[in-house]
């Protein structure tokens, strides 16, 4: 009997601190950020404790209250986590699911000419160094072995900004 009176007797400021709690905690879940909406959330249901506090005076149901709230902090956090766990939330258009830069950001366009373009290494390249291609130096990376300076190599391919060099052959063939 004491369990129905202790919700049928709540004052409406506790039920709506209580609703509010609720609803901050569920947008918590769904929306990325700070959490402010997190700590909203529990000013809410600490709110409602003292509420309940001063509106029945009874250490009771108090005490009952601080129960119930963290309760219900448990089942929303058991939900959401499941929720994540499963990939249910991260559909949302909320949340991304790949990187907002473009797939080509970084890249220099201008090094897509030079594949097949021939070269001369400036700087030992083991397997990364500096390599003179059309009169401009460029950081290169040996796609086998080690190029010494002098040598002439080919560009085959580029990756991560970096010129693929191959061996050509020159100074100490």
């Amino acid at each position: 009997m004491e369990f129905v009176e202790f919700f049928t007797q709540m004052h409406w400021s506790v039920i709506v601190l209580l609703v509010a709690t609720v609803i901050l905690f569920i947008i918590e879940a769904v929306v990325p950020g700070f959490g402010i909406w997190g700590i909203s959330g529990s000013i809410a249901g600490v709110a409602a404790i003292i509420c309940e506090a001063v509106f029945t005076k009874s250490v009771f149901d108090v005490f009952f209250m601080i129960f119930f709230v963290l309760v219900l902090f448990t089942i929303l956090f058991v939900i959401f986590s499941h929720s994540f766990s499963k990939g249910l939330m991260r559909k949302t258009p909320l949340v991304e699911e790949k990187s907002a830069l473009p797939e080509n950001y970084g890249m220099n366009p201008d090094l897509k000419e030079l594949i097949g373009k021939e070269g001369e290494i400036v700087s030992i390249c083991k397997p990364v160094g500096k390599a003179k291609i059309n009169d401009k130096i460029y950081t290169v990376c040996s796609i086998k072995d080690t190029i010494y300076e002098g040598e002439k190599i080919i560009v085959v391919g580029i990756e991560n900004n970096t010129l693929r060099v191959e061996f050509k052959g020159g100074e100490n063939e």
